[in-house]
């Protein structure tokens, strides 16, 4: 039976599980937006295509699922690049589709033509232009295998509109052989893997160091296994917060520029830390020659490029996450460390056990205030900026994908369009985005896709009127010279969530009890302004050029 080659797209990806397409139509993609009426899998039309890949990275975050996005040519491609360059740099697994102009007008400067490819080549695992429709079926199945391979990551297929409307005598759509790329993914090194054990067994003051990897290597019970039967206390670059769920202390919190004081300390006197899954950003960093200045550093990754990109790793090994813990448990002694766990827990007295709450002021309370109003299984979401610190510092995650926050790239405008995709992908999990008026502003049309689809999302915007992160920086290192971060506040942010349909309150974040209540309460979506003094910051904070334990305090909002 001829299909055509949008009709054998849509299949393929029914057939890779696909029920959810997000995406913006133009000319060069009708054909499969014509398609998409007669197959199963439901397109969400957004009101931007950056909102497309935020939404189809939230999406995938929150189900472990490949998200998909879909724009058209020229402008619809590019408009997705933040959100390809977001889940590349956060190892979010994502299809992209671009419609393309004909085969035949490829190269000549066509009304909106872009090499999209040459574009995105920096930001995604691979990129394909299909030619001819028998080709789609098995581009797409090998497309699948790389974004969920290895270090997951966005794929993107450039399909030529005259491809997508051509029929094909043979669909080509069963018995597909993914080809497996060589090294994509080593086996365990047990030579390794008993020179960590060794070390970590004869270590003092032995630390782990969990990345985001733990969770995309679906990994979280077996570090759990490794932590406890150690007795090992652990801390979480920002995209491993929530690997590991421990109340018996050995949580830390999480490290870098505007982490936690103890896990930046007792890092810094770590004589052993196994890293698992992170690749030692700047942000966790800060400075490389004062990071852990006394301890051997085991780094174990699936991805080799990883390796020793920042942080000169000791013992280092490639491979499987889980399996690598899997083997490593076994190896590892139960050891007492009463000497190191008392140490800590002295540090964490100095500092005050209720210090990293306070750091986060009034914001932090509020956050706090709303998770204990809201179910269990609320999934949070963040921009970027002060609500993100204040969220992850605050939210107590409870499950791996409990908090979703955008953490290598830092794009504002991530938090909305992102929340619908959890929204869709878990409809039975309630949700909550803590934004910033200055990314709420970068996407805040997206608004009308929450109206127009009733997505039971739950928006909190605090409002300072400035992009209050860079006013802190500019206060604390730039003389206070406040320059071009004054946003304002003549926009009446509850109505225009109104006008756009939506539900809507403002509260002062001293005293928000009411409007918590009555966003909780909404059977539908809902937008909460909480308006913060514009002095109000995070601490502590690393100053630029300094090392981790050189963090300051300051003002208290």
């Amino acid at each position: 039976m001829e299909k055509t080659g949008a009709e054998i797209l849509l299949q393929t990806l029914r057939e890779e599980g696909v029920d959810v397409i997000f995406g913006y139509p133009g000319a060069n993609s009708l054909p499969i937006h014509d398609s998409l009426d007669e197959s199963p899998i439901r397109h969400y039309l957004v009101r931007h295509e950056q909102a497309a890949a935020h939404a189809a990275d939230g999406y995938a975050r929150a189900t472990g699922r490949v998200g998909v996005c879909l724009g058209t040519s020229g402008p619809g491609a590019t408009n997705l690049v933040t959100g390809i360059a977001t889940a590349y740099m956060d190892s979010t697994p994502m299809l992209v589709l671009t419609g393309q102009v004909t085969t035949e007008l490829l190269g000549s400067d066509a009304f909106q033509e872009t090499d999209i490819i040459g574009i995105t080549m920096p930001i995604t695992k691979h990129s394909y232009l299909v030619s001819d429709p028998g080709e789609i079926a098995s581009t797409v199945k090998q497309a699948f295998g790389i974004a969920r391979g290895g270090r997951p990551g966005p794929v993107l297929i450039d399909l030529p509109r005259n491809v997508m409307a051509a029929k094909c005598e043979q669909s080509g759509v069963k018995n597909i052989t993914i080809p497996k790329k060589r090294n994509a993914r080593r086996k365990k090194d047990g030579g390794e893997l008993q020179r960590i054990a060794n070390y970590m067994n004869m270590s003092e003051r032995p630390v782990i160091l969990v990345g985001g990897g733990v969770k995309l290597a679906r990994a979280c019970e077996e570090l759990t296994g490794l932590i406890e039967k150690g007795n090992i206390p652990f801390v979480s670059t920002m995209m491993g917060i929530g690997s590991v769920r421990s109340s018996n202390g050995f949580n830390l919190g999480f490290i870098g520029t505007h982490g936690n004081e103890l896990a930046n300390r007792i890092v810094h006197d770590a004589d052993f830390i196994l890293t698992v899954g992170a690749r030692f950003s700047d942000r966790s960093t800060s400075i490389v020659e004062e990071f852990a200045p006394l301890a051997t550093i085991a780094q174990i990754d699936i991805d080799p490029s990883s390796i020793g990109k920042v942080i000169k790793a000791d013992i280092s090994l490639v491979c499987d996450i889980r399996e690598a813990l899997t083997t490593l448990t076994p190896l590892a002694e139960r050891k007492g460390r009463g000497g190191w766990l008392s140490r800590i827990e002295k540090e964490r007295n100095v500092l005050g056990k209720d210090r990293s709450m306070k750091e986060c002021g009034p914001a932090g309370a509020f956050i706090r205030d709303v998770q204990t109003a809201m179910p269990e299984e609320t999934t949070a979401i963040t921009d970027v900026g002060l609500n993100q610190i204040w969220t992850v510092r605050s939210w107590e995650t409870r499950t791996p994908r409990g908090m979703i926050t955008p953490g290598g790239l830092g794009t504002m405008g991530f938090g909305l369009p992102a929340a619908m995709g959890v929204k869709i992908g878990v409809p039975d999990h309630d949700v909550v985005v803590f934004s910033g008026d200055g990314g709420f502003f970068m996407n805040i049309q997206e608004l009308a896709t929450i109206s127009y689809y009733n997505l039971p999302v739950k928006i909190v915007v605090f409002n300072n009127g400035h992009l209050g992160m860079i006013r802190q920086i500019q206060d604390l290192f730039y003389g206070a010279r406040f320059n071009d971060i004054e946003l304002g506040n003549k926009v009446d942010i509850v109505a225009v969530a109104k006008g756009f349909g939506i539900e809507a309150d403002r509260v002062p974040v001293e005293d928000p009890g009411a409007g918590i209540e009555k966003m909780c309460a909404a059977g539908g979506p809902f937008l909460l302004e909480v308006l913060v003094d514009p002095d109000t910051y995070v601490f502590p904070i690393i100053p630029p050029g300094r090392s981790n334990i050189d963090m300051i305090g300051g003002r208290q909002g």
